[in-house]
């Protein structure tokens, strides 16, 4: 409609605002009903998108193979037996295994003896600290006066410099005097105190020794290379960031190649001057694609290359010593794992694996540290009600979102209440408007083809069976419910179920979990599809129809779910890429346009009434001057 401001009617008396409005009731009709069937378009897209939410968070909360207490296609999940481990001599002792009882396992006492834990194969370096740098040698038990008196030490400290002077020695001195008096100066500079020390080290050397996680470097004052023995910007303890020129043996412009070798694996590795211990770190493990990893530890300032496995295959070696690192020449081998376990009412067997953690009828082992020593019991018992809780909490969630989808699809729609127009609105209350559209958008899922398929799919999930599970759905007491309206709807019989899981264990998590050798294809032909169902456990199956539906992922013919092609999900492309969002956009298009020409239209009427104000007033003009020339001439 048009905001022009008009004064009409002074001509013909009419009210021309009112009679035009009243003229433009039919056209304005025409906009309100495409508005209307707009808002149907967005509630049905909002309803839609409401049951992709509750589709989202179940599946993110039981199909999420991170979230390992509700995975429940684990089949470690669906056990009923709980293990519990501690050292037989004390209590309180961190036993040296720890263990879970999965499908397959036997309740009872287990006795576990570690005598060996798995080791990756490693090669350590000396400590890049002080042990290669910052030591002077002195030749005899006194020093001369003028070798350490009043001369000055510079240390620099993560960047910033500090110097201490030292005394001026009357007589000549022992090391001991040499070292309480730098000592001395160091304690009385608060930004040294606590940082550095040093100390004697044999007969015939001083040690500098750093105190702290701080880089610091030592040097001197003096114009000569080297003061008294102690080389001048040397790293005392490097971090990360140091630079591998900063350290013994090492120049700025250094190139050092060396070659790794890993598991019948060698890489050439080249270390720059420029390098930091970093970026060294990140060469190796980058050239290894994660074969060998290399690490650092500020706290020890030791630098170590380990292989990524463990076990006594492993094996690693580099060609030449990095003296700079403190690393030789020699191969290292890792070493396997051996433990000594005594399952219930049996003899003791020896184990040997390449890993630490391992499963054994049905027990998977952690093994934590070795020791010949100490016995750890590991107890095993029976506990259906655990699955029957995490089965049970299951489909209570999947019952209540087909609740909410088979309500969605039964929904009668009340075609009396429409979407209300803004003139309507203006007439109505906040909590009536609400009331009003609330019955408006019921009915808009109804029998809707998508929706129905799901549910459709999800009821057959359940009652079709599952090649090789041994058991039924109905034997362990799940069935689908015989009401129509809750079609898809699972029943438990909690006696039977327990039942079941305390007999049967293995084969009620086969029934769930089994999985197929056909990889899921969304695309895969019908007879594909029934392929892989027939092999699938019933969450399985449960997964794949999710994934059918709210998928994020593109399939062959480039679609995503079909839920999210029809109504899109904020935070994904689908959000303005859907079925809906297209028909929102030509809604918005035609409804633009109905009041382009709105305004058009009303526009004409003003025109034509504006035309009816210009020959009034000339009417009205000519009436004035004849009744002038007539009442003249009566005069």
């Amino acid at each position: 409609m048009s905001n022009t401001l008009r004064i009409t009617g002074l001509a013909t008396g009419l009210d021309v605002d009112t009679m035009v409005k009243q003229l433009m009731q039919g056209e304005k009709a025409k906009v309100d009903k495409v508005k209307q069937d707009r808002q149907l378009i967005q509630w049905t897209q909002d309803l839609y998108r409401d049951i992709i939410n509750d589709l989202t968070s179940f599946k993110n909360t039981y199909f999420d193979v991170l979230k390992s207490d509700k995975f429940i296609l684990s089949a470690n999940n669906l056990s009923g037996f709980d293990a519990t481990s501690v050292d037989s001599a004390s209590s309180t002792a961190t036993p040296t295994a720890t263990a879970t009882a999965g499908a397959g396992a036997q309740a009872g006492i287990y006795s576990v003896v570690v005598n060996k834990i798995a080791k990756a194969a490693t090669i350590e370096g000396g400590q890049i600290n002080n042990n290669n740098v910052g030591t002077v040698t002195i030749t005899d038990g006194y020093i001369t006066n003028s070798e350490w008196s009043s001369k000055t030490i510079r240390f620099n400290v993560d960047g910033a410099d500090f110097d201490i002077t030292l005394s001026d020695f009357a007589s000549n001195h022992t090391i001991n005097d040499l070292v309480n008096d730098i000592n001395s100066k160091i304690n009385s500079n608060t930004s040294l105190k606590g940082k550095i020390s040093v100390t004697v080290d044999g007969s015939d050397k001083i040690k500098f020794n750093v105190l702290g996680s701080n880089q610091v470097k030592i040097s001197s004052t003096e114009t000569d290379a080297t003061f008294s023995g102690i080389e001048k910007d040397k790293v005392l303890v490097p971090n990360k960031n140091t630079k591998l020129s900063d350290l013994k043996g090492f120049t700025t412009d250094a190139t050092f190649t060396f070659t790794l070798s890993y598991n019948g694996t060698s890489k050439d590795i080249i270390a720059l001057g420029t390098d930091t211990i970093e970026s060294l770190m990140t060469k190796i493990n980058t050239a290894t694609s994660g074969g060998a990893i290399a690490k650092y530890s500020e706290l020890t300032g030791r630098f170590t290359v380990q292989t990524a496995n463990t076990g006594a295959n492993t094996s690693l070696s580099i060609n030449t010593n990095l003296t700079f690192l403190g690393i030789n020449t020699t191969t290292q081998y890792g070493q396997d794992s051996e433990v000594k376990i005594t399952p219930p009412g049996g003899t003791e067997v020896t184990i040997t694996k390449s890993t630490n953690t391992f499963t054994v009828d049905g027990i998977t082992y952690s093994l934590q540290s070795a020791d010949t020593n100490r016995t750890t019991k590991i107890t095993v018992t029976s506990n259906p009600q655990k699955v029957f809780d995490k089965i049970k909490e299951f489909v209570d969630k999947y019952n209540e979102i087909i609740d909410k989808v088979n309500k969605k699809l039964s929904e009668k729609r009340v075609y009396d209440y429409k979407p209300l127009t803004d003139d309507q609105k203006k007439d109505m209350k906040e909590d009536e408007i609400k009331k009003w559209e609330d019955k408006a958008k019921e009915g808009l899922l109804k029998g809707d083809s998508i929706l129905q398929n799901m549910v459709s799919n999800l009821r057959s999930a359940f009652y079709e069976a599952v090649e090789g599970a041994g058991v039924s759905l109905n034997e362990i007491g799940l069935s689908t419910s015989s009401d129509y309206t809750q079609k898809g709807k699972i029943i438990i019989d909690e006696t039977k179920l327990k039942a079941a899981i305390q007999n049967n264990g293995e084969q009620v998590i086969k029934l769930f979990t089994k999985t197929s050798s056909i990889a899921y294809d969304s695309s895969k032909t019908y007879q594909g599809r029934t392929d892989r169902n027939k092999e699938e456990g019933i969450f399985q199956r449960i997964k794949d129809i999710l994934d059918d539906n709210i998928r994020t992922t593109r399939n062959s013919f480039g679609k995503k779910g079909a839920l999210l092609e029809k109504a899109g999900i904020k935070g994904d492309l689908t959000e303005f890429n859907n079925i809906l969002y297209k028909q929102l956009q030509d809604k918005d298009k035609l409804i633009s346009e109905l009041n382009r020409k709105l305004a058009d239209r009303e526009d004409k009427y003003y025109r034509d009434f504006a035309k009816l104000e210009s020959a009034m007033q000339k009417l009205n003009e000519q009436s004035t001057w004849l009744s002038t020339q007539l009442s003249s001439m009566g005069s």
